[in-house]
């Protein structure tokens, strides 16, 4: 939390996204799902370069995932 009690929200470049997966997942697919509106990945641009919202990144884990594991 900040100052004023808001939640800091991080955000982390594609390719570290592909590497919090734990899954193999390419930055390309990251790319491709935000592009498709899939697994409530939130994504932006900054400073020129597409970031992920690093708290939309868990949504993806458990769907992709699933019970097998």
């Amino acid at each position: 939390m900040d100052a004023k009690g808001k939640t800091q929200v991080k955000w982390v470049t594609i390719s570290e996204a592909a590497d919090c997966m734990p899954i193999p997942v390419s930055p390309s697919t990251i790319r491709r799902w935000i592009d498709e509106g899939k697994y409530g990945i939130v994504g932006g641009k900054f400073a020129g370069r597409l970031v992920v919202r690093l708290d939309s990144l868990p949504q993806i884990r458990l769907e992709t995932l699933g019970g097998d594991f």
